[in-house]
């Protein structure tokens, strides 16, 4: 609807790690085996050591058609690629460093058609990112959101946006189309792990740092060198090796707003953030997007499921799922939903997001405010909301009759711990979910938590060299 002179939509997702040191990919093809050989090939395919593997992370620009209005073809799968590859061993994957890659993004030559109009050469005014749903890109988690807040002040932008799949539906998400070419570059390709000399010991246990970063840098650039080189589409792809020391955004230079700008900017649900710019010319900056002339309320309203009875055009209820048909968002803005909602959702002041998300009917009402009725993606986000009541809106006298602050989470288990933050299972009466929480939001008392940290570098596995895996696997029965 806006186009492409003010929508830049980004697809991000990270690609398989690719190990050093063993065949980055196998490629796959019948063969003729003569019978008078004996086959002995090695049970595993060890990795050279704990760790050694180089993480890409992928970024797909898409292009959109001009004039393509009401056209969902107009919205393409091609476009630029950039791919960011950093250390499996010294950098993670992290909303820092997806962070640092957008900001990168914009200085590249090759994304000007994808990140900037073309009459003024500035950032678009509304950004959209299609990401994976890991709990480095999840959309409802903290340290995504407040990335997401840095981006959209720094860059002015006047709405962002991002989406994820529900849990199965990854493949829909468009950079997966530039997957399987990437790999076929990588077949049979073997990234040096030792170039400027062997940085382990003989249990595989780093023995110079130095020399160890050098050889990832080495490999890295390689593996950069070799997917620069590839084409898809028509359109240029750049690869680039990221150094540990300046692989992520410094958080302290992230530009961050207080409880009170989040409430009336920000909102969050399952898979879909919305960060908008308001019309208090004191607040946000001029609005330069058509976005608030297509939705009038700012932010995108929940999508209402339609169909026909005899009583007119209903919406039906969130568990009759077999009748959910969804019409487009120009319908749905024109509903007058009074008259159509089901009586289980006439409950609700003010409409969640997630109202037929089927996986989470169970915890809708635990994520609303009981003070203003807004909703919110996880409980750790219903905490801080509450607090903001607790200090700025209610007088003493309310402050004494507001609903319980909700205490620090009790997880049903702790799964891995990361730094200073856990992956704790939440139960929501019937239903589990998993988060990243800091650990100050967790209630551990009696708590088994996993020992050691899942970025450990400490663990050891055996050494294969470049010249044993290379080694033919037949052995000549004939002598």
């Amino acid at each position: 609807m806006l186009g492409p002179g003010e929508v830049c939509f980004i697809s991000q997702d990270d690609k398989a790690r690719v190990p050093i040191g063993l065949t980055a990919a196998n490629k796959q093809a019948p063969f003729l085996m003569h019978v008078e050989y004996r086959v002995t090939l090695p049970d595993h395919d060890w990795v050279v050591a704990a760790k050694h593997k180089l993480i890409p992370s992928v970024y797909a620009g898409i292009e959109i058609q001009k004039d393509g209005l009401g056209k969902p073809e107009a919205v393409t799968y091609s476009g630029p690629t950039y791919i960011a590859i950093r250390s499996g061993k010294h950098c993670s994957s992290s909303a820092y460093a997806h962070g640092l890659d957008y900001e990168r993004l914009l200085e590249l030559e090759e994304f000007d058609i994808i990140t900037k109009d073309q009459s003024n050469k500035l950032v678009k005014p509304v950004l959209m990112l299609s990401v994976d749903g890991g709990p480095d890109e999840n959309p409802r988690y903290q340290k995504v959101i407040d990335v997401a807040i840095h981006h959209f002040l720094k860059q002015n932008l006047d709405a962002l946006f991002v989406a994820t799949n529900a849990p199965g539906r990854s493949a829909f998400n468009r950079v997966e189309r530039r997957m399987a070419p990437l790999s076929r570059e990588l077949s049979g390709l073997i990234l040096p792990h030792e170039h400027f000399g062997s940085h382990l010991d003989s249990q595989g246990r780093t023995i110079d740092e130095e020399l160890e970063k050098s050889n990832f840098k080495y490999a890295g650039e390689t593996l950069s060198e070799e997917w620069t080189q590839a084409t898809l589409d028509n359109f240029p792809t750049v690869a680039e090796y990221i150094v540990p020391e300046v692989s992520e955004l410094e958080t302290e230079s992230l530009l961050t707003k207080d409880q009170d700008w989040y409430k009336n900017h920000v909102r969050t649900s399952q898979y879909f953030l919305q960060i908008v710019k308001c019309h208090n010319e004191n607040c946000c900056q001029p609005i330069r997007s058509s976005y608030f002339d297509i939705v009038a309320d700012r932010f995108l309203p929940p999508p209402i499921p339609v169909c026909q009875t005899t009583g007119g055009l209903k919406a039906p209820d969130a568990s009759e799922s077999d009748l959910h048909r969804f019409p487009s968002l120009f319908f749905n803005q024109s509903l007058k939903l009074d008259n159509m909602l089901p009586r289980s959702a006439k409950a609700f002041k003010i409409l969640p997001y997630d109202l037929y998300c089927p996986s989470i009917q169970s915890s809708l009402v635990e994520r609303i405010c009981k003070i203003c009725h807004l909703y919110v993606a996880s409980q750790v986000m219903l905490k801080k909301h509450v607090q903001l009541h607790r200090q700025r809106d209610l007088g003493p006298g309310q402050l004494a009759h507001a609903p319980p602050q909700p205490q620090r989470i009790r997880p049903v288990q702790v799964a891995a711990k990361r730094h200073i933050e856990l992956m704790a299972f939440i139960a929501h009466r019937e239903m589990l979910s998993a988060e990243w929480l800091d650990e100050d939001d967790v209630d551990l008392s009696d708590m088994l938590v996993p020992e050691g940290d899942i970025n450990d570098k400490s663990a050891t596995m055996p050494i294969v060299t470049i010249e044993e895996h290379l080694a033919s696997p037949w052995e000549d029965d004939r002598r």
